[in-house]
């Protein structure tokens, strides 16, 4: 399993400013494999607790669909986080961040003080965020390029920090040595925050498999559970493999002549993207499902999205993909 990130990326239409508050495309902040970016700062909490405690908030975000993206609004998060007792996963209210303002408000879930994230009506920004944590005192600063320019050296609770984008280690890095717990500002970790994880990996925004388990780390376990009890009954459902037809994992080749991608498996989920024949898709798992007449496989989009396409009609009189 690798390292896994949380990040906000961008608003329902893929624009920074001006968008609908909340995750209206349940991709606007996403959890993603890691990947190398001009990172120029690693923040690192000295507590293993608060390093853990960022890493849950984060995740907690993600799945909480009235957290949004919005430059204009970046700032909207600060007063319901801070109403919810720093709890992400419980914020009831639609509002929006951008990715270094949400990874100042997992850094105040985590221990970090407001007074010192927040400061002049502003929450931190990628040309400050590293200043703002280091002055806290709670945290060690790495900018030298074996630290931020290989995923191996990153731990759970990390920020990786760009002159434009800022992310949070969430799992599958390096698990931070044990330390004494902070006692206030801890991000929680009660029912609603599994409720909350489940219906984000009910609607697919965690992938599946091995995907899946890095993405929700330790809190894995308790989360699958609570999916199998809310689909319990319910079969085919969409980014989970209970009841659902297997198929061989890997890179496949469209065979028609154009292939919708869409956020849903169904005719009505929105087309985001289109692939031609001879092209292909890489990553497809081993999940498909029946619907609107059609076998529906999914991948994980570079955005982090999970994305569905038709493999063919479900009585098999017509085939889309096949294995290459």
């Amino acid at each position: 399993m690798g390292v896994m990130v949380g990040q906000a990326s961008s608003d329902e239409r893929g624009l920074y400013v001006g968008g609908a508050a909340g995750n209206q495309s349940g991709t606007e902040l996403n959890v993603r494999g890691a990947y190398l970016y001009n990172w120029h700062t690693l923040i690192r909490f000295n507590d293993a607790g608060r390093a853990r405690r960022c890493a849950s908030a984060m995740a907690d975000a993600v799945a909480n669909m009235n957290i949004g993206y919005d430059q204009g609004q970046r700032n909207s998060i600060l007063p319901l986080a801070r109403a919810a007792g720093w709890r992400l996963g419980a914020i009831a209210r639609a509002c929006e961040c951008d990715c270094s303002s949400l990874a100042g408000v997992c850094g105040i879930a985590a221990g970090a003080p407001e007074s010192a994230i927040y400061v002049g009506g502003n929450l931190c920004y990628t040309g400050n965020i590293a200043q703002r944590f280091e002055a806290t005192g709670l945290v060690s600063l790495y900018s030298t390029s074996d630290y931020v320019k290989s995923t191996v050296k990153w731990q759970v609770g990390d920020i990786l920090v760009s002159d434009t984008h800022a992310v949070v280690v969430v799992s599958g890095g390096k698990t931070p040595q044990d330390g004494s717990a902070p006692t206030s500002n801890a991000a929680g970790n009660g029912t609603s925050d599994v409720d909350a994880l489940a219906r984000a990996v009910i609607a697919g925004r965690y992938g599946v498999g091995d995907a899946r388990r890095a993405a929700l780390g330790g809190k894995y376990e308790a989360v699958q559970a609570r999916v199998n009890e809310m689909l319990s009954g319910t079969p085919n459902a969409a980014g989970t493999s209970t009841g659902t037809a297997r198929i061989i994992a890997g890179t496949y080749k469209v065979v028609c002549g154009s292939l919708n991608v869409r956020a849903r498996p169904s005719l009505s989920g929105a087309v985001v993207a289109s692939y031609s024949r001879g092209e292909r898709i890489y990553s497809v798992a081993a999940d498909t499902v029946v619907a609107d007449g059609y076998v529906w496989a999914h991948y994980v989009a570079y955005s982090g999205a999970t994305r569905y396409v038709a493999m063919g009609t479900a009585d098999g009189s017509e085939k889309y993909l096949a294995k290459s």
